[in-house]
């Protein structure tokens, strides 16, 4: 009978070497996008990489993140990053697995790290064979709009919805033009950007990241392209995209409120296809729609594929009772008003 035989914790190299021959892996599962978070958060969420080897011989890494509450009293793992901005996880296999793996690896992820949050990776095909049963984990359907590349232009631009097609007609009339830049001033504009995003959220924006976050990225991350759209020498929006793996993973988007009906965003993300298309990567991952209905029509006007990636909490009993109670005493504090 199948069984895990061993569990160690990996080398850098290992890491690195993994992820680089993984089919199914995006940059959110390389250890340079664990150490931003590592340096951001000043150690507070540090990689805690393991390797599992099985009794068949087979070995997958898990590139698991811990995070730090109350100086250390809960601790809260993640694959991979931090819950609230990062994205998919699962594990990393230079070789295929079954669904006895799978079934192994879900329990020893549930069990071993018990408060964790996993989004499931929805390039990997084995992700739709993943099952959790527990009253301590709670899944929540997600899925990500993304841009099968390897159709080719004609196809894609086809695929368009006529809405979308007219918008990005109209950015080109208003001569909006779409640039990489690859240097800190330019994320400095960005960043200027985001923080007019975060003013126009107002209590919608969950979280603000702070410049460290940015300065990080345009500085030590090799994965990371910066893109501009320019009114008049004017930045009006840009977007933050990684690039490994044959995949394009859009990460951060934000426009200047000023200029939205010049449909600077259509244009960007049509300019990021065109240039995936050219440059031979293999998918454009525009996302997921955040629960947001606005954002689910803007995403779909571009004909994507959706990808199942759902979100998976797993709950210490303790920890999952005092959230329970949390939101039912921040419910009854709603009915109250």
């Amino acid at each position: 009978m199948l069984s895990i035989d061993d569990c160690i914790i990996a080398t850098n190299e290992e890491w690195d070497e993994v992820w680089r021959e993984s089919e199914s892996a995006t940059y959110f599962h390389s250890r340079e996008w664990a150490e931003t978070w590592y340096t951001y958060t000043n150690g507070a969420m540090s990689p805690q990489p393991r390797k599992i080897i099985f009794s068949d011989g087979k070995t997958v890494l898990l590139p698991i993140m811990c995070q730090n509450y109350y100086g250390g009293i809960i601790k809260r793992y993640a694959l991979t990053g931090p819950h609230f901005i990062s994205k998919y996880g699962n594990w990393l296999s230079r070789t295929l697995v079954n669904e006895q793996h799978i079934s192994l690896l879900t329990s020893y992820i549930i069990n071993t790290f018990k408060n964790v949050t996993w989004q499931l990776n929805p390039f990997d095909k084995y992700s739709k064979q993943i099952i959790t049963e527990s009253k301590y984990v709670t899944r929540v359907p997600h899925v990500a709009y993304a841009i099968d590349l390897t159709k080719g232009e004609n196809v894609i631009y086809s695929n368009l919805k006529p809405s979308c097609r007219n918008h990005i007609k109209q950015a080109v009339r208003n001569d909006l033009r779409v640039s990489e830049c690859t240097t800190i001033d330019y994320m400095k504009i960005y960043y200027d950007i985001y923080l007019d995003n975060v003013k126009r959220w107002g209590n919608k924006s969950p979280y603000t990241l702070d410049w460290k976050l940015f300065e990080i990225l345009i500085k030590k991350n090799s994965a990371t392209k910066l893109w501009l759209v320019w009114h008049n020498e004017i930045a009006i929006a840009g977007c933050i995209n990684f690039y490994s793996n044959g995949k394009i993973i859009g990460w951060h988007m934000a426009s200047l409120t000023k200029y939205l009906h010049l449909r600077p965003v259509h244009l960007l993300e049509y300019s990021m296809i065109k240039d995936g298309i050219s440059n031979n990567y293999s998918w454009y991952d525009m996302g997921t729609d955040a629960g947001s209905q606005g954002l689910r029509n803007f995403k779909k006007s571009f004909g994507p594929e959706k990808l199942m990636c759902d979100k998976i909490y797993a709950w210490h009993p303790v920890l999952m009772y005092l959230v329970r109670l949390r939101n039912i005493i921040r419910y009854n504090k709603t009915q109250s008003i």
